[in-house]
């Protein structure tokens, strides 16, 4: 029986997880199949719903905007039931219901080599950014400023960083950050391009969620003050790791997924 696996959000056709996946697939022999699915909000139920039980589906891949609706569809692990979000989808008589973004992202940060960051900056306050708190603590840090457009937006993930011990505080998109470890940024690049230079020169290492285009205003601000870059393509391989495991009980490297997923991405500026 073919096993399936897929990725599903509105929209998905960009997504480069189907590469990653299957280059890890084709790597270990399995005869998988795993395609990306554009699937609108109310959708949504239904489409799982039809899955979650056929013995032939292994697992979803869950993206935008479905990270919170899918915590329904299982049990969850610690960092789901602390965020409220989930990532990834494991079918069958007990569904599970998994956050690989939070270990993605420490997978990411020590694959360069990184120590531990003490101070950190977040742009943004949505799903992801409350994922980057979790990481973060478990990376040890000691305190997190949130830079929003509307800081009181920002309270409920204020709150996350200080229920897991961290100092915190919510300020205005275009305030001085101070010098921190890490920024890290969540939200569209026409939101951080005119606080670009001065973000880039307070941080050590910059993490821009966007990597297509690349670099990023962001991006190519951290190159102009030789500071380390990461991009959303080092999250998205750091968070496969553990999604292809969940799904194949077999492993990827980190170095592999992102391999993945930059020859995908070559592939498609080529055509």
């Amino acid at each position: 029986m073919l096993r399936r696996c897929g990725v599903v959000g509105d929209p998905a056709g960009h997504s480069l997880s189907p590469a990653i996946h299957r280059a890890g697939y084709a790597a270990l022999g399995l005869d998988w199949d795993y395609q990306a699915y554009t699937v609108s909000a109310g959708e949504f139920g239904g489409f799982v719903r039809a899955r979650l039980h056929d013995p032939a589906w292994v697992g979803l891949s869950v993206t935008a905007p479905h990270k919170e609706a899918v915590v329904t569809f299982g049990a969850p692990d610690e960092p789901t039931r602390l965020l409220g979000v989930g990532n990834t989808l494991v079918c069958g008589e007990n569904p599970r219901v998994h956050n690989t973004d939070v270990p993605g992202f420490v997978r990411a940060w020590r694959a360069h080599g990184l120590d531990a960051p003490r101070r950190a900056a977040i742009v943004g306050n949505g799903a992801t950014a409350r994922s980057i708190v979790l990481a973060l603590a478990g990376l040890g840090a000691r305190e997190v400023v949130l830079l929003a457009r509307a800081p009181e937006r920002a309270a409920g993930v204020v709150d996350l960083a200080r229920t897991l011990g961290m100092a915190a505080d919510a300020v205005l998109l275009g305030t001085d950050p101070g010098a921190v470890d890490l920024v890290a940024n969540t939200v569209p690049v026409s939101a951080t391009e005119p606080h670009a230079g001065l973000l880039a020169a307070r941080a050590r290492a910059v993490f821009d969620v966007v990597y297509d285009p690349w670099p990023t205003p962001l991006g190519a601000a951290a190159q102009r003050e030789g500071r380390i870059g990461l991009n959303g393509l080092d999250l998205l391989a750091g968070q496969a790791v553990d999604q292809f495991f969940l799904f194949t009980g077999r492993e990827m490297t980190f170095e592999q997924a992102r391999t993945a997923a930059g020859r995908e991405m070559s592939r498609r500026a080529a055509l």
